[in-house]
């Protein structure tokens, strides 16, 4: 959850993300967490993160 902030925090910095779009990214996310597809999307979430965190950059 917390990539997924950083990621859009700096997109939006980068004004590769208007606030308008970044607003209904985040609507959809507050549904999306009370969906039944929560917990696949939490999971997937923490695969690709454990991936990131395995990249020697």
């Amino acid at each position: 959850m917390m990539v997924l902030g950083v990621l859009t925090a700096a997109l939006i910095r980068t004004q590769r993300l208007r606030a308008g779009p970044a607003a209904v990214a985040v609507a959809l996310g507050f549904e999306l967490a009370h969906s039944q597809a929560a917990p696949v999307i939490a999971e997937a979430c923490r695969c690709v993160a454990q991936l990131i965190s395995r990249l020697h950059l």
